[in-house]
């Protein structure tokens, strides 16, 4: 099924194609884009499995459960993981709801019955940092352009970020946390905390800036090790181009 399901992607409903093999070239030139059929693939089949229930083994979270800043990212199952992780550690995660009108309330459903705080892109800082000061894990995904952003290297290439994370990191001292997802050999899913220890400078200005530019580093260390497992349909880098 994942292997049809990345084929009518691939050749009868390509959407953003060219943008998602575009970036996989830029990141990977060594690599074969025709990987992206699998990714699509297990993409889509992992919203199939979250809907009849299928739940992903959290590794590491005890690391969590006294609250943090913590980095996740679009890879693998990622709605799948990120509702297994609430069910054990109290979430409050940053989204954008999709377009489409039904699967934003399908997928605001699934995420608020498993306990996830759902905070908007804008506006949400004062809520961001009282979810930190009761004890939950405020997850940022990062892997994104973000227009007001800062430049920050991202696989060679200048792409705006957000300052989001380095400044509540910053502002409450909590622990840094890493969120990465997988599926294995079998098919079953895995998502595993671990503990973030950067390097940081001591003026909390340029704390920040570290901080994000250590997010991008992450990114890249996690997606190069399952490249197949990142898809990006937009332009991380677009505000660079020449």
């Amino acid at each position: 099924m994942i292997t049809l399901l990345g084929w009518l992607w691939w050749w009868v409903v390509p959407v953003r194609k060219r943008m998602a093999i575009a970036n996989y070239r830029s990141a990977f030139p060594d690599r074969d884009p025709a990987e992206l059929r699998r990714t699509v693939g297990e993409m889509v089949w992992s919203y199939v499995e979250l809907a009849c229930g299928k739940r992903a083994t959290v590794h590491g979270a005890e690391l969590a459960r006294e609250g943090g800043v913590c980095l996740a990212g679009h890879m693998g199952a990622w709605d799948l993981c990120l509702v297994s992780a609430a069910t054990e550690v109290p979430i409050s995660i940053f989204v954008r709801p999709p377009t489409n009108p039904l699967v934003a309330w399908w997928i605001s459903r699934v995420r608020t019955r498993a306990g996830l705080e759902l905070l908007s892109p804008k506006g949400s800082a004062l809520s961001a940092l009282r979810a930190v000061r009761k004890g939950r894990v405020v997850v940022f995904i990062q892997d994104q352009r973000y227009n007001q952003g800062i430049p920050v290297s991202f696989f060679g290439r200048p792409a705006l970020t957000s300052r989001g994370f380095g400044l509540l990191a910053t502002k409450t001292g909590a622990p840094i946390l890493g969120a990465t997802q997988w599926r294995d050999a079998n098919g079953d899913h895995h998502i595993k905390v671990e503990r973030l220890n950067p390097l940081l400078p001591k003026d909390p200005m340029e704390a920040v800036d570290a901080l994000t530019a250590f997010s991008q580093t992450f990114y890249e260390d996690r997606i190069s090790n399952t490249p197949h497992s990142w898809l990006w349909l937009h332009d991380r880098w677009r505000s660079f181009k020449g």
